[in-house]
């Protein structure tokens, strides 16, 4: 249904720019670009009546836009989408719009990201709200939410709630359009060198995480480490690590931290998945015509759509990847769970009282939720364990 909505949105655009005259943009194309797009191999694998051109977009320069890594750059789930999308819209638009994702650790450090795609010194970028957490903590509830809603009320409270607007909102104010435009599948519990058989093995317990799920660790009494993934490998190595969360099990299965670490744990509490975003800057967008922000956005919402859709079979391969490197695949105990779900509610007051937004925001994603769930229950049918 949302695929066929998206298609609907994107024949009405080529139905626009058919009947219209469109000035577009005369946007020279910039040497950071350059150097990516002479290894970009856009049409590989991909077949030709596949290609859906918008007309319009075939008069005056092509748009490449000056990008930079995708944020965080230690997250391959993050590039792999990235890469998808761009690969899309050039198709989409006849090479027309060209957004290249850079290796990463080029062109710009990630702590100057922000700073950078908000002065304009880049136009566009992908990343996960984490970019400017320390901006805005509000968007704090768009990123890692421990015992956070399904993927499935995100993506709603995001596209038909006040999600996408809040969203914007608080990115406006800092020069930034923002689009959603993928999403990040939940995250596992992680990886621990011994099983977890006691409440007394949390305490004291040396763990890389980050983000809200650090602060509900430390509650329980372990020791946090904020490790960026090379070093979780040499802590490992040296015995300095009890346990890590590094990402999802597609991701993690290629970590090699089965070397060290024999316990991989689910469910992943402290991330239930988060929407991946397309930030673009405030005077880019702006010079882009009606139907190249129209074609942004439908083709975010496809990335965003196929991404959730493809997450099942990719985690699921992950787990197996995992347990063929001699790992247990572990459920966390419910006296691990139902503990960390307790100080978790200490620390979501914590942070509702340190910053209004944040508290306004938690608020309306939380009674979207509640109207969501009644007609959810109600409309559900109670099936019987079958195969299908």
């Amino acid at each position: 249904m949302r695929n066929a909505l998206i298609g609907v949105i994107i024949g009405l655009v080529v139905g626009i720019v058919l009947g219209v005259t469109i000035l577009t943009p005369q946007l020279k194309t910039h040497a950071a670009s350059k150097s990516v797009l002479n290894e970009r191999d856009l049409k590989k694998d991909v077949p030709v009546e596949t290609a859906t051109v918008l007309s319009a977009l075939q008069d005056g320069d092509a748009i490449h836009w000056r990008s930079a890594p995708p944020f965080p750059s230690d997250r391959p789930n993050v590039a792999t989408q990235a890469h998808q999308y761009a690969k899309q819209l050039a198709l989409v638009s006849g090479d027309k719009m060209i957004l290249p994702v850079l290796p990463a650790k080029e062109v710009i450090a990630a702590d100057s990201l922000f700073a950078a795609l908000a002065s304009g010194r880049i136009d566009a970028l992908f990343s996960t709200a984490d970019i400017a957490i320390h901006k805005e903590p509000a968007l704090k509830v768009f990123s890692a939410l421990p015992f956070g809603p399904s993927p499935q009320d995100t993506l709603a409270w995001l596209q038909v709630g006040n999600g996408e607007k809040t969203l914007q909102d608080l990115f406006s104010g800092h020069n930034i359009q923002a689009l959603v435009c993928g999403y990040l599948a939940p995250e596992a519990g992680g990886w621990f060198v011994n099983e977890i058989r006691g409440t007394e093995d949390m305490k004291g317990l040396r763990i890389r995480i980050n983000g809200l799920g650090a602060k509900v660790w430390e509650k329980v009494g372990a020791e946090v480490s904020l490790l960026s993934s090379e070093e979780i490998m040499a802590a490992f190595d040296q015995d300095q690590l009890d346990a890590a969360v590094f990402s999802t099990p597609a991701v993690d299965a290629k970590a090699g931290f089965a070397k060290f670490a024999k316990n991989y744990y689910y469910p992943g509490w402290q991330n239930q998945g988060q929407p991946l975003l397309l930030l673009v800057n405030a005077r880019a967008w702006k010079r882009l015509d009606q139907a190249r922000q129209t074609l942004l956005k439908a083709t975010c919402d496809q990335q965003t759509t196929l991404s959730h859709a493809r997450t099942a079979a990719l985690q699921v391969q992950g787990l197996s990847d995992i347990a063929k490197q001699q790992v247990a695949l572990r459920r966390m105990p419910t006296f691990v769970v139902d503990r960390l779900e307790k100080e978790w509610l200490g620390v979501l007051a914590e942070e509702a009282r340190r910053n209004q937004t944040f508290r306004e925001t938690w608020e309306d994603l939380n009674s979207f939720i509640k109207n969501r769930k009644t007609w959810t229950e109600i409309s559900r049918v109670k099936i019987l364990e079958r195969d299908y």
